[in-house]
């Protein structure tokens, strides 16, 4: 996950018309442009950085809404709907192997083990 998975967790408020603001130190760590992708999970909201300037992932978006039938206003309208979702695969993985190679990361059991620690978790 890099470095943005080190960072402490922080209090963050919500506005009454239920914004965040993703605190600087979040936002530049994970690279974070115009785009969010926003997953529910079992431990909570997932928030991602979105890439939605992937050119490969367009023309794949397209041949699949052409294959289903779309034209017109409803290909653009789908389009945009599935684009806003896409999750830029290729610069997670570069990202990762860069964690890797300058040593960023550890061993899934280390990260339990250093979470358990430092947070008083059993289990």
């Amino acid at each position: 996950m890099g470095v943005a998975a080190l960072v402490e967790p922080q209090v963050i408020k919500i506005s009454s018309k239920r914004q965040i603001t993703i605190p600087a130190k979040f936002y530049e760590s994970g690279s974070f442009k115009e785009y969010a992708l926003a997953t529910w999970t079992d431990d909570g909201l997932l928030i991602q950085p979105l890439d939605v300037d992937d050119e490969d992932v367009t023309v794949d978006i397209l041949r699949y809404l052409i294959e289903q039938g779309c034209e017109g206003e409803e290909l653009i309208a789908r389009y945009r709907e599935m684009k806003r979702k896409i999750v830029p695969i290729k610069a997670k993985l570069d990202e990762a192997e860069r964690d890797i190679a300058e040593g960023r990361v550890g061993s899934a059991r280390e990260m339990q083990e250093r979470l358990r620690e430092k947070y008083g978790l059993y289990g």
